[in-house]
């Protein structure tokens, strides 16, 4: 059986992680590459062993390149790749709010990372450019992409 992985990409402020919890919320195993303790190998090493986990789940992208999924998971796995991508002002007024609340740290070259988003965008199995609820983004993909608990 092919347990589906559905991997979240985007620039910083799409969503991602949001995302993410919204799954959790709605009992589907969730991880993010945000650092935490479990990544003393490295993020890709990480995400390598979760994606290769024997369950259905969503993982939060942040930080990996698309082209590093290829030849990185064993057979047996369904990765669909999800792109989010809100339209330009609504990103540049997200991103403005993250780093008025959380200060210029926050900045992590977002429009940058938008406008490489933006060239990347046929690459990814489903693209997500409207503005919609996390949990309304969820059910989209769970129907777009067959995915199953």
């Amino acid at each position: 059986m092919l347990n589906k992985k559905i991997c979240i990409f985007g620039p910083p402020c799409v969503g991602k992680t949001t995302l993410a919890y919204t799954a959790l919320k709605n009992k589907i195993p969730s991880f993010t590459t945000h650092d935490n303790p479990f990544m003393v190998d490295g993020r890709e090493v990480w995400v390598n062993h979760i994606l290769n986990l024997d369950i259905p789940l969503f993982l939060d992208s942040g930080g990996l390149n698309i082209d590093w999924l290829d030849g990185k998971i064993d057979g047996g796995v369904d990765t669909k790749t999800v792109l989010l991508l809100p339209p330009r002002d609504v990103y540049l007024e997200r991103e403005r709010i993250e780093i008025e609340e959380w200060g210029e740290n926050r900045n992590q070259d977002g429009l940058k990372n938008y406008d490489n988003f933006t060239e990347l965008k046929p690459e990814f199995d489903l693209v997500i450019e409207d503005v919609l609820s996390p949990q309304e983004i969820l059910d989209y993909i769970i129907e777009k992409t067959g995915f199953k608990k």
